[in-house]
C-alpha cells in the first residue's frame, strides 16, 4: 500500500532530479533512498523513473502518483491544522492572509487592538494577491483570508462570514487642475497619469469595467498608498482608493477628493472554511475584524 511518505519521496525525487540531493533532502543516504524506491516500483509492478547522465526522469506512472497525491496531501495537512487548532483551543498562532488595500485599510487597527488585549493566540499576518490567498486557504497555510473576494463567488469550500464595502474616490493634490472639480468625467480623467494599485479580477466586474470604461492605464502601479501618497503630493498624478485610506490628508486639505461620473464601490470579504471556524482561537480573531466589517447573511 502507498502511504503520504512515499508520495513525498517522489515529490523531492522528481523536482531535484537527483537520487543523491533528494537523499540529502530526506534526511537518508543514498542507497536507503534507491531501496525505497525499488521496493516501491515492485510494489506498484513499474517504473517509476528513468535513470540516464540528466539524473532521475519521472515516468507516467510516477507523474500520475504525484498529480493523484497532491489532494491527499492537502487533505491531510488540513486535518493536521484543524486538530492543531483544537488542541490549542484558544491558545496557538493563527495566520491570517491579507490583500494589500486590507492591510493597510484595516490591519493596523487590528494589531492595535491586538496589542491592546491579552488574547492567548499568537498572530501570523502574510500579504499576497487574492488568487495567492485562495490557494494558501485551500491548502491550509492561513486560516483567514480578507481580500477582494466577491461573497457570490466564493467557492463552496469556503464561508464567507464578514465583509465590508466602500466608495472609490479619485485623489489629488490640492494644486492639481482637477482640485477644484468635485466630479470629473471619464475624458477629463483620460488626460491624466495615475498611479494605482494592480486590479485582479477578483475586484468585481463594476471596478473592472470601470477601468476600462475610463481607460485607466495607471503609469505606475503600486499597491503601497503610503507611496501613492507621496507621488500625488508632489505631482499631477491621481491615485484611487477607498475614501477612508484618505481621511487624514482629506481633513486636513493636503490632498483633495474628486469623484467619478458614477459611484464605484470596493469591496471585500473574510472568508474562511467551516471547519476551522468553529474552533475558540479563529472564532476570536473573526470577532476583532467584525468590529470594522458586517456579518455576512447567511
Amino acid at each position: 500500500m502507498i502511504d503520504i511518505s512515499d508520495i513525498r519521496m517522489i515529490k523531492v525525487v522528481t523536482e531535484v532530479g537527483s537520487i543523491n540531493r533528494a537523499a540529502e533532502i530526506l534526511h537518508m543516504s543514498q542507497p536507503t533512498l534507491s531501496k525505497k524506491i525499488s521496493r516501491l516500483e515492485h510494489k506498484i509492478s513499474m517504473e517509476l523513473f528513468i535513470r540516464n547522465s540528466s539524473g532521475m526522469v519521472p515516468t507516467e506512472a510516477a507523474k500520475i502518483l504525484l498529480n493523484e497525491g497532491k489532494d491527499i496531501e492537502t487533505k491531510l495537512t488540513n486535518v493536521e491544522r484543524r486538530l492543531e487548532l483544537m488542541a490549542n483551543l484558544v491558545g496557538g498562532q493563527i495566520r491570517i492572509g491579507v490583500g494589500p488595500i486590507v492591510e493597510q485599510l484595516l490591519v493596523p487597527k487590528i494589531l492595535l487592538d491586538v496589542v491592546e488585549n491579552k488574547y492567548q493566540f499568537r498572530i501570523s499576518l502574510s500579504t499576497d494577491s487574492p488568487s495567492a490567498l485562495i490557494e494558501q486557504l485551500k491548502t491550509s497555510q492561513i486560516d483567514l483570508a480578507i481580500g477582494p473576494f466577491q461573497a457570490k463567488e466564493v467557492a463552496d469550500e469556503f464561508t464567507p462570514v464578514l465583509e465590508m464595502s466602500e466608495e472609490l474616490v479619485a485623489v489629488v493634490r490640492g494644486g492639481h487642475p482637477l482640485a477644484n472639480q468635485s466630479q470629473v468625467s471619464f475624458d477629463e480623467l483620460k488626460k491624466h497619469s495615475f498611479i494605482a494599485p494592480h486590479l485582479p479580477r477578483k475586484m468585481g466586474n463594476q471596478i473592472l469595467d470601470f477601468v476600462k470604461t475610463a481607460e485607466i492605464k495607471p503609469k505606475i502601479s503600486c499597491d503601497n498608498y503610503v507611496l501613492a501618497k507621496t507621488i500625488i503630493s508632489n505631482s499631477d498624478y491621481i491615485t484611487i482608493g477607498p475614501a477612508s485610506l484618505f481621511h487624514s490628508e482629506l481633513k486636513n486639505g493636503s490632498l483633495v477628493k474628486i469623484s467619478f461620473p458614477t459611484k464605484i464601490m470596493w469591496h471585500c470579504n473574510c472568508i474562511v472554511k467551516p471547519e476551522i471556524l468553529t474552533t475558540p482561537a479563529v472564532k476570536e480573531v473573526v470577532s476583532i475584524f467584525a468590529q470594522y466589517m458586517s456579518t455576512v447573511d447567511s
